[in-house]
């Protein structure tokens, strides 16, 4: 078995053949990339070439656990997803929570390779150490809450999903993948639905019966010292856990975060009062609810069972990036519409960060007179136009006209097909919409989203909370780093993007580190107790920095050079006015000559000889790779 942490097994599953093999994990990869995003992204990189087609036979799809994953680590009941992106072209990632993970490492198994194409709709059923397919044309159709429960009736009640809605079935190209049913945990990000979609394979479900520990080295250092975390955690992030992120959308309203009218305005009081946390709370808030055994439990159930957006029972309610895109970002204060637009994305599969990216790029071309009402089957997609947003979830997932075709594309092909100056209104880096933080708030962002692997994501860095009130005094950093500052900004984007990728290759939830409850050293001590690897915080940090790299060398290999480092023109030319800030556009190009020296990037945008060599990565340099044909 080799390194603790690890049961050292991975199924490789040929859904062409319906082949099934258990092989194991090399130890120079557990050690190089840990596990989850970054071990997903070694396999990706030797699997895949620039030419490989994302909604291809031979592009894989990978789950991958942690070394944290099933241990009583708090907050690391996750997995990720890695795949070839079919709306970007790019590297594509997607991370979530839940109890798949968790249940998926019980199992026996550190993750999932799929590949090929099967014959039929197809499940996969992970039953302790067997694993079978489930024929499933009669599920083939059916949105992701039907499918969850009657799977779980048919095999084990207990068993937890992983389903794609038509949405993945019909190619959107942000199609995200619902888990847990009702209790919905999303990968949400790249459209890795529709990959999942493209195979045939609606659902993988793995039952309650795996019953295996993850392997611990040190059981009692890690014990000893998850007891003191664990009050840190309860009494630094005990007042977020009562809210969640929901309650941000007011507070970074008044601090010039939150989304406006497609990224226009600075600022919306009415909307934000209306679309916050604590008018959930008064409203539709049934309860707080969590993952597997985390003590945060920043999610919340909802029920409206009344009015034109009655939800159909109790479920997963709204996080922030959901109430802005479908609130804010379309002029939008109905909290009702919201949250069943919310319900639509789960059940479909859509990504409610695209989804509502789009539907306002589409209401800024109404507004414009690029598209009209006939474009929509006779709605008046306008912003603040409640019922047509909500009913255009809809038309996407189903493919329902053809301009909604074209949204289901994403903003970039949809601004190049509609054409006529739309593409100033279409807010993407490399293809993946916005999330709702706003790049002249935060320098950090500006850097990040630019340089993400993904596209734009603010999870890359996660920058904002750092320039706000979290600091990170092991790397050097005394206090939070304030957002609109360029000296510096740069080497500790870069601190945050290698902190970010190992807590993703872990897999541990952000939101550990917020508000300082987790400090870097405790994560890097309760590495070495789990897996017996004796690191130091700067050992800790380069497996970060080699990841990093890792999914940039796979990017460089489809195409992705500095012309694709950079901001859609609305962040470099339009300031952000309201009341109590006045903020500048980014001064990206000079950060970004920066980040490439610190990084030891070429020019052009690509690791160094020296870069490559220092962090082991020559086996993956793209020598004679063809370029991707994927349009950009």
């Amino acid at each position: 078995m080799g390194m603790n942490g690890y049961h050292g097994r991975i199924a490789w599953i040929d859904l062409t053949s319906r082949k099934m093999e258990l092989r194991s994990v090399d130890e120079k990869d557990k050690l190089d990339f840990v596990g989850g995003a970054s071990l997903g992204a070694a396999y990706l990189a030797r699997m895949t070439t620039g030419g490989t087609h994302p909604l291809g036979p031979e592009n894989p799809l990978i789950f991958m656990a942690g070394p944290f994953t099933a241990t009583r680590v708090p907050a690391s009941s996750r997995h990720a997803v890695i795949s070839l992106s079919p709306l970007t072209g790019i590297y594509g990632e997607g991370n979530c929570g839940g109890n798949f993970g968790w249940q998926l490492k019980r199992s026996g198994l550190d993750g999932l390779i799929i590949t090929g194409v099967a014959s039929g709709p197809v499940a996969i059923v992970i039953d302790g150490n067997r694993i079978f397919f489930r024929d499933s044309p009669d599920l083939w159709g059916k949105d992701t809450f039907t499918v969850d429960a009657r799977l779980k009736s048919e095999i084990d009640e207990n068993a937890v999903t992983a389903v794609i809605g038509p949405g993945g079935e019909n190619l959107v190209k942000f199609a995200s993948i619902s888990h847990d049913g009702r209790h919905t945990r999303s990968i949400g990000r790249c459209g890795l639905g529709a990959v999942m979609g493209s195979k045939r394979l609606k659902a993988i479900l793995v039952t309650s019966r795996g019953t295996l520990d993850t392997p611990v080295a040190d059981p009692f250092g890690l014990k000893a010292s998850l007891k003191i975390a664990l009050k840190n955690i309860q009494e630094r992030l005990g007042v977020f856990g009562k809210m969640g992120t929901p309650g941000g959308v007011i507070n970074y309203n008044s601090l010039g975060n939150l989304p406006v009218n497609n990224w226009r305005s600075g600022q919306h009081t009415a909307i934000a009062e209306k679309t916050t946390g604590t008018a959930m709370k008064d409203s539709i808030w049934v309860k707080r609810s969590g993952c597997k055994f985390c003590p945060i439990h920043c999610g919340r159930l909802v029920e409206n069972p009344h009015g034109p957006f009655a939800l159909d029972g109790v479920q997963e309610g709204p996080e922030y990036e959901t109430l802005a895109a479908f609130g804010s970002l379309c002029l939008n204060d109905n909290l009702e519409a919201i949250a069943k637009a919310n319900e639509l994305c789960n059940r479909l599969g859509l990504d409610t960060i695209s989804t509502g990216g789009v539907i306002a790029f589409a209401m800024e071309c109404v507004e414009k007179g690029i598209l009209f009402p006939k474009d929509f089957g006779g709605m008046n997609l306008s912003f603040g136009n409640a019922e047509a947003m909500v009913a255009m979830v809809e038309k996407i997932a189903f493919r329902d006209g053809e301009i909604p075709k074209l949204l289901g594309e994403g903003v970039r092909e949809a601004s190049r097909g509609i054409g006529h100056g739309s593409q100033e209104y279409a807010l993407h880096v490399k293809g993946l919409e916005f999330p709702m933080h706003d790049p002249r708030f935060s320098w950090g962002h500006a850097l990040s989203y630019s340089t993400s692997n993904r596209g734009a994501c603010h999870l890359s860095s996660l920058s904002h909370p750092f320039e706000m009130s979290a600091f990170l005094p092991e790397l050097g950093y005394n206090k939070p780093f304030a957002g609109r500052t360029a000296e510096g900004k740069v080497q500790w984007t870069i601190h945050l993007q290698h902190l970010m990728t190992i807590l993703d290759s872990l897999s541990l939830c952000k939101f550990t580190i917020l508000n300082n409850a987790v400090s870097l050293s405790t994560i890097k001590d309760w590495y070495c107790f789990a897996t017996g690897q004796d690191m130091t915080v700067e050992g800790f940090m380069a497996q970060g920095e080699r990841a990093f790299n890792l999914k940039r060398l796979i990017n460089n290999r489809r195409g992705i050079t500095r012309k694709d480092d950079i901001l859609p023109p609305r962040m470099w030319t339009l300031k952000k006015k309201g009341e109590g800030f006045d903020f500048d556009v980014p001064p990206l190009f000079p950060m970004l000559s920066e980040y490439y020296d610190l990084r030891g990037w070429t020019e052009e945008g690509r690791p160094g000889k020296e870069t490559l060599a220092r962090l082991g990565l020559n086996e993956f340099f793209p020598k004679h790779d063809p370029i991707a044909p994927v349009s950009r």
